[in-house]
């Protein structure tokens, strides 16, 4: 009795067990879809831009079914905005990777513009950036891994000592947008003129003029005769 009802238990637990295997593969199969659709339309987008992009040339890309493609995105701008969210989510986390061995204002800072500055450094990207860069402001400032790391930025200028003198709500949340656009803004300049820099070399620069602003306003706070 107790060895058919042993027997019975190891039935259904193998059951289960192919079942959860079954359900593992087809939610592996989902992820593979969705991350060739995000890559596959990345190198579309950075070619011919958002606008001149429809699903008929992301499922021939792709090679994957027209009705599969609506499984996953209502439409061409929601992927769009999947891509965008995508890498902003990677941004924040090289962001959260580096904060903990930032040293002082401007170690972070440096550290902060130089992820992103490489991160969109590629060939790719800068086409995919110079080519849809209205879409890609609109969708990056309503993208919640944007308002994260707007909130993250706020907590730590808060934290700073540099800038005690910055003490409405609005002025950190301004000021961390600034530290936000920037960079991009910056680096498109950069790539529709004839001027070549590095990723070091951009993150330098805007370290340098926000560690500068923060230290222009301690002394200023210290010190109001200061010039």
């Amino acid at each position: 009795m107790v060895a058919k009802g042993l027997l019975v238990f190891s039935n259904a637990y193998n059951i289960v067990k192919a079942e959860t295997q079954l359900l593992g593969k087809r939610e592996s199969l989902k992820i593979q879809v969705r991350e060739r659709l995000l890559e596959e339309s990345l190198k579309l987008f950075s070619v011919q831009g958002l606008e001149k992009t429809t699903v008929a040339d992301i499922v021939k890309q792709t090679g994957i079914a027209r009705g599969t493609f609506y499984n996953y995105f209502s439409d061409v701008n929601s992927l769009f905005d999947a891509i965008i969210y995508k890498m902003n989510e990677n941004i924040q986390i090289e962001i959260k990777a580096n904060r903990g061995k930032s040293q002082s204002v401007y170690d972070y800072l440096h550290a902060t513009f130089k992820c992103y500055f490489d991160f969109i450094g590629s060939p790719q990207m800068i086409n995919f950036h110079v080519i849809n860069q209205a879409h890609i402001r609109q969708s990056t400032y309503q993208s919640e891994i944007i308002k994260n790391i707007v909130k993250d930025l706020i907590r730590d200028l808060k934290s700073s000592k540099r800038i005690k003198d910055f003490n409405k709500k609005y002025e950190f949340l301004l000021l961390s947008f600034m530290l936000v656009g920037s960079p991009p803004e910056l680096f498109l300049i950069t790539h529709t003129s004839d001027i070549n820099l590095s990723s070091d070399q951009l993150a330098n620069f805007l370290a340098k003029v926000f560690h500068k602003v923060f230290f222009f306003i301690s002394m200023k706070l210290l010190f109001p005769f200061f010039n």
